[in-house]
């Protein structure tokens, strides 16, 4: 039986880290979609710095829930080194000194590009980073790059959450790129902008839950994701070989469940 979802607008997820791909002047779409859902919809605070900047741009609102949204250097997730991350870490704690991001879940939201990196290369950063919190299951992603975090990716490219916020059965159509995919997004209405309430936000959970069930790893633990995570790229490894482009799967999704701003609404399933 599919989930149903329901926002938790009681909840306060504390503070939390997002390093983002997209790096445009504007904040990109990942910055602006991370504003969005945290600010616009849930009121909580936001801190961002964007690539090419060093001030930090703040939206204001609850303090008990602050959204670091962060730049690296580089575009691709190559780019994470000790010193790219000791930098950027660096800079974060002069500006806020009492965050200290072993004590924070970190997300790290990527494209699945396929022209951007080697065969099989990015495999390993998903193996590496499949936790947000700090635990001994994140030795090995410490020692390579001094943090702990979670790699979630968007398969081809961010614009498939953005769809899965509008649209059904987003999973039944295959794309190579992200610039193959835009066009199709603009002419559906599926833009951050257009995301506007919750139901939004429960559907991509619920557009989420069924691609991943269509690639054979529906049934996740949210303690313990890896498995799921890798799964998940495999398949998509497979369909892109087979057919040539990646069905449409963002796991933005899996953060908001991981911090509690998403929950299983279990009342309604019972009474369905």
């Amino acid at each position: 039986m599919a989930k149903t979802y329901k926002l938790n607008r009681t909840h306060n997820p504390g503070n939390v880290v997002f390093i983002v791909e997209g790096g445009r002047p504007g904040g990109g779409t990942e910055l602006r979609l991370l504003k969005r859902i945290f600010v616009d919809l849930l009121g909580y605070h936001m801190e961002e710095l964007r690539r090419g900047t060093d001030e930090f741009i703040g939206y204001r609102g609850n303090q008990k829930s602050r959204i670091i949204g962060l730049n690296l250097p580089q575009n691709q997730i190559t780019g994470i080194t000790p010193e790219s991350v000791n930098r950027l870490f660096a800079r974060l704690h002069s500006e806020f000194p009492t965050l200290k991001p072993e004590n924070m879940p970190i997300f790290l939201l990527y494209d699945r590009d396929p022209k951007s990196y080697h065969k099989n290369e990015l495999r390993r950063y998903v193996r590496r980073y499949a936790d947000p919190y700090y635990k001994e299951g994140s030795k090995e992603a410490i020692q390579e790059s001094g943090f702990q975090g979670q790699l979630l990716l968007s398969y081809p490219s961010v614009e498939s959450y953005l769809v899965s916020c509008r649209c059904s059965g987003p999973y039944e159509k295959l794309y190579e790129l992200g610039k193959d995919l835009k066009p199709d997004a603009r002419n559906w209405g599926c833009s951050v902008e257009a995301i506007e309430s919750d139901e939004q936000l429960i559907h991509a959970a619920q557009e989420m839950d069924a691609e991943l069930v269509n690639l054979g790893c529906g049934d996740y633990d949210l303690d313990d994701l890896g498995k799921t995570l890798l799964a998940a790229y495999d398949a998509q490894q497979i369909e892109y070989r087979e057919k040539g482009g990646f069905s449409l799967l963002s796991q933005i999704s899996l953060a908001l469940l991981e911090l509690g701003v998403l929950v299983e609404d279990v009342g309604e399933v019972a009474a369905t």
